[in-house]
């Protein structure tokens, strides 16, 4: 192997690495995840949407019950539909009482291990009812409904408040070909949503190993070529 061979391979390698993390702009609050290979997210979700150009585009009802893309650049299939109930776009959120939303994806990556759900959103439900807020997770057109693992939730006292959820996809058994996130709420203001599909991310001694390995492979190339 030749050096330029030798930077091709470093080169891809490290490539490969940065794009474990990708970047979003859905929303303030959200984080971006660690080894995300792919990530879909709804914001301005009211009758005031622009699009890119500064244009109206307002989101209605009937797009909402129809299913709706996500409008973030860079976000892949997935469709956010209204399933039931009363929620629709007010000035600024989704506005309504009881209403349940699925998050439907036909493309998932076939090294994705996990799915990270985020989402803003005001609940009112201890104050009008309605029931609590569930997130479930069926897959490959079944009916499981696995809870997800909430793992952050910041009150803001009807704000904005913030949740992460999060389904291990490893720990299913078999591959996960598509997946929908049924999510039920009471009355409450909804602002926006990501799910994120998550690969594993390589322990930091893994890079080490990957460079030193790349390293040897470089510093053979440089014997053979000085021999």
């Amino acid at each position: 192997m030749n050096m330029t061979s030798v930077r091709t391979v470093v080169g891809a390698s490290l490539l490969a690495v940065a794009t474990l993390a990708q970047a979003n702009a859905t929303f303030d609050s959200f984080v971006d995840v660690d080894g995300s290979v792919s990530f879909d997210g709804w914001n301005q979700l009211n009758r005031n949407r622009l699009d890119a150009d500064g244009n109206a585009d307002p989101l209605t009802t009937d797009q909402l019950v129809a299913g709706t893309l996500g409008n973030v650049a860079g976000s892949g299939d997935a469709v956010l539909t209204r399933t039931s109930g009363s929620h629709y776009p007010a000035g600024a959120g989704l506005y309504g009482g009881p209403s349940t939303f699925t998050f439907t994806d036909t493309t998932v990556d076939s090294s994705a291990t996990s799915l990270v759900f985020q989402g803003i959103l005001n609940d009112f439900s201890s104050q009008m009812g309605g029931g609590d807020i569930s997130f479930t997770l069926s897959y490959n057109g079944g009916d499981q409904n696995i809870a997800g693992t909430l793992v952050s939730f910041v009150d803001t006292q009807w704000a904005a408040d913030y949740y992460q959820y999060s389904w291990d996809l490893s720990s299913l058994g078999e591959t996960v070909t598509s997946y929908t996130i049924n999510f039920g709420i009471g009355y409450s203001q909804l602002l926006a949503f990501q799910v994120d599909q998550v690969a594993a991310v390589p322990e930091p001694s893994s890079y080490a190993m990957l460079m030193l390995g790349l390293g040897a492979v470089g510093f053979a190339a440089r014997r053979r070529k000085q021999a």
